[in-house]
Order: structure tokens, then C-alpha cells, then sequence
């Protein structure tokens, strides 16, 4: 079940990776509305000049490839998401920069400023940060209170650094042509690790809810193990219809009953109905 590193591997892992991002989504598509109106709370102005906010699509995507496509230049403020230790980020694409930027000094929305491509000058910035600064307050004080997650401005603003992992990236439009803020949160801090562990003979610790969270409605294949034989290649190749293959296993032994290619319990065969199956003894 687990690696030499401590990672829950193979289809067990698979599923409780797939079943955690799907939990992360959905909370944050849940919370869409909340952090919608948190954003039009930092920027007022966008209400004043009736620019809409909506949620385009939560996804599990790597940050380069949820930018790819944004129009340049783009701003990314680093994160401190709590419960850590992943960081996370705020991207503004150049749409929404200039709408930002427009809106911060007086303008009316119709006549954006250009931009460079190559990126925003020093006065840009310090306007930009000064008003991202609002958006996390906003938005923290949302998933603080509905996801218990805290989110702040990384000291000192240092240069963005790659994300590892794959996160969850929340991408809000502004406007009918519009620009694109991405909210982007480690799946961690969202729905507890992703590398949780199965105790194999014992049940997951009640007082873990992220363990249950991410096992609710997973489903799992159990193998019962009958025997295993070893015979050599000249053997198999030579078998035909109705011969008999010796097991070597009393039929009253019990068998082992595996998931994900660990042993849980031993159980002892039986029929019923005509149908083969095992009860469970240890």
C-alpha cells in the first residue's frame, strides 16, 4: 500500500488522489458565489461600472498550463496557504490588469490602458500589488470561514516559484471581454494529503475526517487468493481441456484476501446457493 517514501501507490493511491481533487473542486465551485462578491468587495469599482464576475471552471491543472494562454503581461502574487506546506498563488492576466489598473485611477472601463507585454512598469506594480493586497484579505476571509483555510501574502513578495504538484485553480472572469484572476490553492490545504494511508487489518482513524472524506464512496477490488503454483513454462504450454491442476491447498484452509495486492484478512471458502464465496475469520 505504501512506498518507501510513505505514498499510498497503485490503484488504491489512484483512487484516493482522483476522489481528493474531485473534493477540492467541488468545494471551491460550491464557495464560487462567496469568493465572486469577495472580489467585486475588493474591487468596487467593477460594481460601479457593472463588470461581471463569474466563475469560468475550477480544474486540477499545473499553474504553467492554466497561464498558457492568458493575454501578457501577467501579475502572480505568491501565497502562504495554511494548512500548509504547498504555496499558492493570485494571477491577474493582462485583461484584468488593465481593467484593475483603469478602475484604481478613476477611469471609466471604456478606454483601457496598454500594457507592455514584457511585463508592467514599477508605478504599475506597486499599484497592482497594493490592490492585490485587498483581493487575498477578501477571499482569505472566505475560505477562512467556509474551508478553514487561511491564505496571505508571502513575505517580502518574492519572485513566484514553480508549484509542485498539481493544484486547484479557480479562474474567475471579469467582464464581457474578459479578463481572467486565478485563484490557485494546494489540493492539500483543501481536502487534507493526498498520500493518506490505509491501515490494511484496521479501519482508518475516526478522528481523521480527511482520511474518510477521500475512502467515502471510493471503490475498491478485493482479490481472494486461492494459490499460487509454481510450474514451469513446458508445463503450461502443454496443458489441454480437462486436465486437473493440484493446488496443494487442503480444502479446508483458510485463504487470503488481498487489496491492492496486500493481504487484509484470511478467510475460509464455502458455497452458497452454488456460488463460491469466504467468510472472513481474522
Amino acid at each position: 500500500m505504501m512506498d518507501r517514501d510513505g505514498a499510498t501507490g497503485g490503484p488504491l493511491g489512484f483512487a484516493l488522489e482522483g476522489e481528493t481533487f474531485r473534493r477540492a473542486i467541488a468545494l471551491l465551485e460550491r464557495e464560487s458565489m462567496r469568493l465572486a462578491t469577495a472580489l467585486r468587495r475588493a474591487l468596487p469599482f467593477l460594481t460601479r461600472r457593472e463588470v461581471s464576475i463569474n466563475l469560468a471552471w475550477a480544474r486540477a491543472i499545473p499553474l504553467s498550463e492554466a497561464m498558457r494562454d492568458l493575454p501578457r503581461p501577467a501579475h502572480v502574487t505568491p501565497l502562504l496557504v495554511e494548512p500548509g506546506p504547498a504555496p499558492g498563488a493570485l494571477v491577474l492576466d493582462a485583461n484584468a490588469l488593465k481593467l484593475l489598473i483603469d478602475g484604481v485611477l478613476g477611469g471609466d472601463c471604456r478606454t483601457l490602458p496598454e500594457l507592455n507585454p514584457a511585463g508592467l512598469t514599477a508605478p504599475q506594480r506597486a499599484l497592482v500589488g497594493r490592490t492585490v493586497e485587498g483581493i487575498v484579505r477578501a477571499v482569505g476571509e472566505v475560505l477562512a470561514s467556509q474551508a478553514g483555510v487561511s491564505i496571505n501574502l508571502a513575505p517580502d513578495r518574492p519572485a513566484p516559484q514553480p508549484i509542485d504538484g498539481t493544484p486547484i485553480v479557480c479562474a474567475f472572469t471579469l467582464g464581457t471581454d474578459p479578463g481572467t484572476v486565478l485563484l490557485v490553492l494546494p489540493k492539500s490545504s483543501l481536502v487534507g494529503e493526498s498520500g493518506l494511508t490505509l491501515a490494511l487489518g484496521a479501519a482508518p482513524a475516526p478522528t481523521n475526517p480527511h482520511v474518510l472524506r477521500a475512502l467515502d464512496g471510493v471503490d475498491l477490488e478485493l482479490v481472494v487468493e486461492l494459490a499460487r503454483v509454481p510450474m514451469k513454462l513446458s508445463t503450461i504450454l502443454g496443458l489441454k481441456v480437462d486436465d486437473t491442476l493440484p493446488l496443494g491447498v487442503s480444502a479446508s484452509e483458510p485463504v487470503t484476501v488481498r487489496v491492492d495486492g496486500k493481504p487484509v484478512f484470511t478467510a475460509r471458502p464455502l458455497t452458497i446457493g452454488g456460488y463460491i464465496a469466504v467468510r472472513v475469520e481474522r
